[in-house]
């Protein structure tokens, strides 16, 4: 395979980029029609009472639950935790924004973490003319 130029090979890119957009355009008014669908068999199985169900065809569908908790008062949650003597309420990990400003001010990373960076190519087309 002969070596494309760079512009070349973006023009290409932005093709199938577009291309895709297109795709996703069609399909995006299939995709309500799927919510509606959804909304619509989640309520009839809790007024159903059930959690999961099966097609003649052996498809199913599950209900499933997930929470998601957020401190809205950081000084109340940490001293409910330091009261209760139990860090099981706070996950331990590292800051990255204030892991990347200490490496920068002092060109090493705080003892005991490390910092993974991954870079990508993204791609923003052209605005329409």
């Amino acid at each position: 395979m002969s070596e494309q130029k760079l512009s070349e090979l973006m023009e290409e890119y932005a093709q199938v980029a577009l291309y895709i957009d297109g795709k996703e355009a069609e399909i995006a008014g299939i995709k309500k029609v799927a919510s509606k669908i959804k909304e619509a068999i989640q309520a009839r199985m809790a007024a159903d009472d059930i959690t999961s169900a099966k097609t003649k065809d052996g498809h199913s569908m599950v209900l499933a639950s997930s929470s998601s908790v957020k401190v809205v008062d950081a000084e109340a949650f940490f001293d409910f935790v330091f009261q209760k003597n139990d860090d099981s309420f706070i996950q331990k990990r590292a800051n990255a924004d204030a892991v990347k400003a200490y490496l920068e001010e002092t060109n090493e990373l705080p003892p005991g973490v490390t910092l993974d960076t991954v870079t990508t190519l993204r791609f923003t087309k052209a605005k329409a003319k």
